[in-house]
């Protein structure tokens, strides 16, 4: 790509020409001087936030393990003030088109960090190739049934990891507490799961439902998880309503939660809304919690739970358990994503289908197989992992989705939710720790 120095660069050229110089392995230097070599490039981000995420570089003798942030100008770091910005202190490189800049890059902890100018690296100057790609590019055209393997191996080894982490954690013992920990916290995504575990501490299982002994049960459930989070309308002088709005129902919650008087309540700044998709509102998601609770409040959601797996058929059992896991609400919430707000083509679920294969593949499988060794109940123990290995692919997620861009897979030839599992397995095992000559992928 030829560009000129003195030329119009905008950050997307900025991008390209980083990324073509990282493909031609060209041997880089620091402002500083200090030799630079990139061992892992990351994955680009969509979102708010650095450029490239997970990234692993080597500069004179250092290995970081980081964020790459990119600008045209180097100034632009400060002129847009990642200089105080704690959200920026995981960037170990920063990449600008031209220097301009006689300050050093510095993070909002005070950490001096490396940085690059490209416009010495146009094509055909003296940098000389090295390598090429990371060594698994384009491994599904060259290898596919080796890679197949290696990722059906790599998603069985991520379901593993996930019941250990159910072992070592501190609710294992109590059962229910654990599993709902897991929920709650699948429920907040990336935006919310500080929040939502916290909640999950703050109101314990057992609390949540001991509601449901007493008179008006599930009003009390909502006010208490609502209250809690100090999610309220009373807790929010922000919270407006439309001027349609029916507040029975606001009324209600309020009233209830008045009487609870409980001290120990969130700061309702903790929750996250910005760039979360009305549908992920923490809201619904606290609302579609109870609306489980609720659903299993005869014998508890442990045992509900573990119920459904026990049920579910051996046989396209995904859907079972799906069917198990989602809530949805036809009145007050149906439309809304937050108190008096509305958003075209909300749906009534709470939690839909996509969430709900989401739980049932992170959380309720590898929980229940690790339940039932510890038990002794090897037959459900076997179900849960025959569950999961025969689950259809879910959604897939950012990091997925680079994985099968990096191999140059086939949407075909990522056809379970194990296989997707194995790619995660792959990126955060392997690719963020700059382990390539390490990896199952680099064996002959």
């Amino acid at each position: 790509m030829a560009l000129n120095p003195a030329g119009d660069v905008t950050e997307k050229l900025v991008t390209e020409a980083w990324q073509g110089l990282l493909d031609r392995g060209c041997r880089m230097k620091t402002e500083s001087g200090e030799a630079l070599r990139v061992i892992y490039p990351g994955k680009s981000s969509d979102g708010p936030g650095s450029d490239f995420q997970d990234a692993v570089i080597h500069v004179n003798r250092r290995t970081l393990k980081g964020n790459i942030e990119l600008h045209v100008n180097a100034s632009d770091w400060h002129k847009h003030e990642h200089d105080r910005n704690p959200a920026y202190n995981g960037v170990v490189l920063h990449v600008a088109w031209r220097r301009f800049c006689p300050e050093a890059i510095v993070l909002q902890n005070g950490t001096i960090i490396p940085s690059i100018s490209l416009c010495g690296y146009l094509p055909g100057n003296t940098a000389k190739p090295v390598s090429s790609k990371v060594p698994c590019s384009g491994m599904a055209v060259n290898s596919p049934e080796r890679l197949a393997q290696i990722l059906d191996d790599a998603g069985t080894a991520r379901f593993h990891e996930k019941t250990k982490q159910f072992l070592n954690g501190t609710n294992f013992r109590e059962g229910g507490q654990s599993l709902y920990y897991g929920i709650m916290t699948a429920l907040g995504y990336a935006h919310n799961q500080v929040p939502f575990q916290e909640l999950a501490r703050k109101l314990p299982l057992a609390a949540l439902e001991a509601e449901f002994a007493g008179e008006n049960g599930q009003n009390r459930l909502e006010a208490l998880l609502l209250g809690t989070a100090g999610l309220l309308p009373s807790q929010r002088p922000e919270c407006e309503y439309s001027p349609f709005e029916d507040y029975t129902y606001v009324n209600k919650l309020e009233n209830v939660w008045e009487t609870m008087q409980r001290t120990d309540v969130m700061d309702c700044r903790a929750w996250q809304s910005f760039r979360v998709r009305p549908a992920n509102s923490p809201l619904r998601r606290i609302i579609g919690m109870s609306r489980l609770l609720q659903r299993y409040r005869e014998n508890g959601l442990l045992h509900g739970l573990l119920a459904l797996v026990r049920e579910a058929p051996r046989e396209n059992g995904s859907h079972f358990l799906e069917d198990g896991l989602m809530a949805a609400d036809d009145g007050y919430w149906a439309g809304r994503f937050d108190f008096g707000k509305g958003y075209p083509g909300l749906s009534k679920w709470l939690i839909g289908q996509t969430r709900a294969a989401e739980i049932a593949i992170n959380i309720l499988l590898p929980f229940v197989y690790i339940r039932s060794e510890n038990n002794g109940e090897t037959e459900l123990r076997e179900k849960a992992l025959a569950l999961f290995n025969s689950y259809p692919a879910a959604e897939t997620n950012t990091v997925a989705r680079h994985m099968t861009a990096q191999f140059g897979l086939r949407g075909s030839q990522v056809n379970s939710a194990r296989r997707q599992q194995g790619l995660l397995h792959l990126y955060k095992k392997w690719c963020t720790q700059g382990r390539c000559r390490e990896c199952e992928l680099n064996k002959k």
